[in-house]
């Protein structure tokens, strides 16, 4: 298993604080978060930017697993579109500088305003454009499994973007974010999605009671082995299926410390590994699955 730390979790750490913390718990790479607020790198950021933190993560014994983004396809405004693709196409080579192999975006949000057939139709036209960017870059891209968008749920994600998924396309599977919105079973999710998933973000949560109404389930956030999610079973399934991409930590949970919380994660994810039954033989690289 390739294990990778979402520095989103060391948000209010300097890039290089939370690069040495994923080294000393054992993890094997990062996924770089960039944002509007600039961290842990700002939108925008030049190619010699990426080289630079290239360069850092390396000194620390670790390679980057992706480039995490907060542009969005599926905009049914001209202006916005516009200016989410040309967001994603810089950031596009500024993974590549970094030598980031998977890029995330974000999926749509309802537009109450067009019909959805609509909005679906202007979301599959911008992911066969955005898939060919990535084609031409070399990166697979992800579009991220999440409550308040339109890919909450397995069947979302399916019924926006059945065949257009390839080596260059797919998704972040995310089970802990569709506890809120989009919930199916675990299992059945994997089943589903299986060539599609490039990605895994790992999470846990349990639901809990709170004031009606309520858009999304309440939550609060778990470790790993305290939720509703059983991720040996989850991991078990998505390994044996053929998946070789990364499981990358995105756990909010509380903890004494960061050094703390990502050394634990690292250890039940490890103990995980040594149950898995033996793999099967490779399939060919399709960009994690």
């Amino acid at each position: 298993m390739l294990l990778s730390l979402y520095t989103l979790l060391a948000k209010d750490e300097p890039l290089e604080q939370a690069v040495r913390l994923a080294a000393e718990a054992g993890f094997d790479a990062v996924d770089i978060r960039q944002a509007e607020d600039g961290q842990h790198l700002p939108n925008g950021a030049p190619p010699a930017e990426g080289e630079r933190v290239k360069a850092l993560v390396a000194d620390h014994g670790l390679h980057i697993s992706g480039l995490t983004t907060y542009y969005r396809l599926g905009h049914t405004d001209a202006v916005e579109r516009d200016k989410h693709l040309e967001g994603i196409k810089s950031s596009m080579d500024l993974g590549v500088a970094m030598g980031a192999k998977y890029f995330r975006i974000s999926g749509p949000t309802w537009d109450p305003d067009i019909c959805y057939e609509l909005q679906r139709k202007m979301t599959r036209d911008q992911a066969i454009q955005i898939k060919q960017m990535a084609a031409e870059r070399g990166l697979v891209v992800t579009v991220e499994q999440h409550g308040g968008a339109l890919t909450a749920s397995a069947g979302q994600i399916l019924d926006l973007f059945r065949d257009i998924t390839n080596a260059n396309f797919g998704i972040v599977y995310d089970p802990g974010n569709c506890l809120r919105e989009g919930y199916e079973r675990p299992l059945v999710q994997v089943d589903m999605l299986a060539p599609m998933i490039k990605a895994v973000h790992v999470k846990n949560a349990m639901s809990k009671v709170a004031d009606p109404p309520q858009e999304m389930i309440p939550v609060d956030q778990v470790r790993l082995d305290l939720g509703i999610l059983n991720w040996p079973a989850i991991i078990e399934a998505i390994v044996c299926g053929g998946y070789e991409g990364y499981f990358t930590l995105e756990d909010f949970s509380t903890f004494d410390s960061l050094a703390e919380k990502f050394r634990w994660n690292v250890e039940y994810l490890r103990e995980i590994e040594k149950s898995l039954p033996d793999m099967p033989d490779k399939p060919a690289d399709t960009g994690g699955w």
